[in-house]
């Protein structure tokens, strides 16, 4: 058994595909089927059902994914914890993040780090990616989250995470009835947005221009400030929107609203981690970055 292979595994479900798993990976397909059959093999029987456009799993897949994700997620608490005895930490965490990271990543992130290192005090700063990275750039903060690159060359932005966006629809909309529709057929419907600096704002204009549509053709009725106020708008009945899967999982899941599935139309975002080009991390944010990549790595969307 080679850990590599669950990891390759899950990733496999998790993106119910092969190609996409081996594009995360930056391995080659044959590479990633090598270590699928190697696990199979393992086990002695089939854990997932090909077809030429996805892959479905099965009963046996199954029982090895939920075991697989409780045994990766063991090693990565063991690694921590065992970071966490050799650091020693104190200090100061000074962070910034847009609201996406900030409401529904970093405080599960931060207070698991935090409980590695209770001599740590946190600070998150919660505003819009334009207005973190002007705190990190004037340094107000030492570090940020944020959902888009910006334009500022006295700054380092690496990618950590490939977020997805989904398009919601209130509950019982006909848009949501149909497997599939067009973008054209949401040009007419009443659309609700984030207000302009918001990343996830601009993220939503690039990909409809990438598709040919400006945001002036879009039926724009709401302008709220909080993705929050965004979905809320959105169960009331009074539009649809696009909005991270992040905000949206549990509501999506209780069924207070419904997800539109958009042929030909890539959502996905990344999340940057920023910083000072001309300033080196301090230890507890050096420390925190490498957490932060650990606990983003369990989190893949599917």
């Amino acid at each position: 058994m080679n850990l590599s292979w669950l990891q390759t595994f899950v990733l496999i479900v998790e993106k119910k595909s092969l190609t996409k798993a081996a594009q995360v990976l930056h391995l080659t397909q044959p590479a990633v089927s090598k270590q699928l059959n190697s696990l199979e093999k393992f086990y002695g029987v089939p854990l997932l059902y090909r077809t030429s456009r996805t892959v479905e799993v099965t009963e046996a897949g199954k029982v090895v994914y939920d075991h697989s994700c409780r045994i990766l997620a063991a090693v990565k608490e063991s690694l921590v914890e065992v970071q966490a005895l050799a650091n020693d930490l104190h200090g100061d965490l000074l962070l910034g993040a847009s609201t996406i990271p900030g409401e529904y990543i970093l405080p599960t992130a931060l207070g698991r780090f935090q409980s590695f290192n209770n001599q740590v005090n946190v600070k998150l700063e919660i505003a819009d990616s334009t207005d973190i990275a002007r705190m990190v750039a004037d340094g107000v903060i030492e570090a940020g989250v944020i959902g888009v690159v910006i334009n500022n060359p006295a700054l380092k932005q690496e990618l950590i995470y490939q977020d997805e966006l989904v398009i919601i629809a209130p509950k019982g909309h006909p848009l949501t009835k149909k497997k599939m529709v067009a973008l054209e057929d949401l040009v007419a419907e009443p659309f609700i947005l984030r207000e302009k600096g918001s990343g996830t704002r601009q993220v939503i204009e690039k990909k409809l221009q990438e598709k040919g549509i400006s945001l002036d053709r879009l039926n724009i009725k709401l302008e709220l400030g909080s993705t929050e106020a965004v979905v809320n708008a959105v169960a009331a009945g009074l539009g649809i929107s696009l909005v991270s899967g992040f905000a949206v999982a549990k509501r999506v899941q209780n069924g207070e609203i419904a997800l539109i599935h958009v042929d030909d139309l890539s959502l996905e975002r990344g999340l940057y981690f920023i910083s000072r080009h001309d300033r080196a991390l301090t230890p507890v944010m050096q420390s925190f970055y490498r957490f932060l990549k650990n606990y983003l790595a369990d989190k893949t969307p599917s």
